[in-house]
């Protein structure tokens, strides 16, 4: 193994289709998400140990040896890589971890699995990583949770999903001409409510209604062509618009997912001069994005006090080993 490996992964934020990318729903109908990577990251650490143990160091436990390992992902990451021991793992985040709806939980189980691959010699492609990801999270620890997540840090960029039936996923670019990551990235504000929540306690909801909200599911997904088409064109005004638009449908999805708090900051924004915006995730807390006119920031940001704004850009990359020591 090698000496010391770290590893930088962005968070992303997820414009259209989320939800459609759940296996109960993207199983019988195929789903579709069109998402962005952010300059927030988790950074993940891998140091060579001599004497077989793992150590954790956000838990300041040492285990014998993997199997023993308390952390549920890092156990099955271990497990997914063969590591059997020898390793510290450290981690750190831009963003505290838990509930944010900025893919936190998958980007730190990316960066993992690639900081140990790398460690132990071995090269992934995004795609592996995403898959193997989707192996530890959904597969092996039983998450109720869909695939975009895992694609949309291990790929970065702008980019649109396809979740087919079959399990395969098609990764399509979204080549924003020009300066257009820039010019939506200036339309762009991002707001912490300050409120954390069990993402799988609201997606299990979620995942149970899906026989009942299925069409509001296909009239999210099918948000996603439009979208991509006014991204593409420059139109931010129809992008907002169309965030709206789903997050309307996407609030009937579960009683979870929104109160009345979070529609009164909601509602707020607009009326500040928001074109329209959605709370990122799952629902329930976390964090909003709005689009909105640069000269508008300031009116926006002055009708949320309670809400901290978190600067953000966009990104172009993925998950990536930033040093790798022999």
């Amino acid at each position: 193994m090698r000496t010391l490996t770290l590893t930088r992964t962005p968070l992303r934020v997820s414009l259209f289709g989320g939800g459609t990318d759940l296996p109960d729903y993207y199983r019988r109908h195929g789903g579709k998400v069109l998402s962005l990577t952010i300059d927030k990251f988790v950074y993940v650490t891998v140091r060579a140990r001599w004497d077989g143990a793992v150590g954790l160091s956000w838990t300041g436990t040492l285990a014998d040896g993997a199997e023993q390992v308390s952390d549920p992902i890092v156990r099955a990451a271990l497990q997914v890589t063969g590591i059997t021991g020898g390793c510290d793992i450290a981690s750190m985040s831009d963003v505290p971890p838990g509930g944010s709806g900025l893919g936190s939980s998958s980007a730190f189980t990316v960066g993992l699995l690639h900081a140990l691959l790398t460690a132990s010699g071995r090269d992934a492609s995004p795609s592996v990583l995403a898959e193997l990801a989707c192996r530890v999270e959904i597969e092996l620890l039983g998450a109720p949770i869909g695939k975009q997540d895992q694609y949309a840090v291990a790929v970065g960029g702008c980019n649109e999903y396809a979740f087919h039936p079959d399990e395969r996923v098609s990764v399509s670019a979204v080549p924003l001409p020009g300066t257009g990551l820039a010019d939506l990235a200036r339309h762009a504000l991002v707001f912490a409510t300050g409120r954390t929540r069990r993402t799988n306690d609201v997606l299990c909801d979620q995942k149970a209604r899906i026989p009942h909200t299925a069409h509001h599911l296909h009239a999210i997904k099918q948000i996603v062509d439009p979208g991509r088409d006014r991204l593409l064109g420059g139109d931010i005004a129809g992008v907002g618009a169309l965030l709206h638009d789903g997050w309307q449908r996407k609030k009937q999805l579960s009683a979870r997912i929104n109160d009345d708090q979070l529609d009164d900051w909601y509602d707020r924004a607009l009326r500040a001069g928001a074109y329209g915006g959605k709370l990122l995730g799952a629902g329930g807390g976390g964090y909003f994005l709005f689009l909105a006119p640069p000269g508008a920031h300031p009116r926006v940001a002055a009708a949320l006090p309670e809400l901290r704004r978190m600067p953000v850009s966009f990104v172009p990359t993925g998950s990536r080993v930033v040093a790798s020591l022999p």
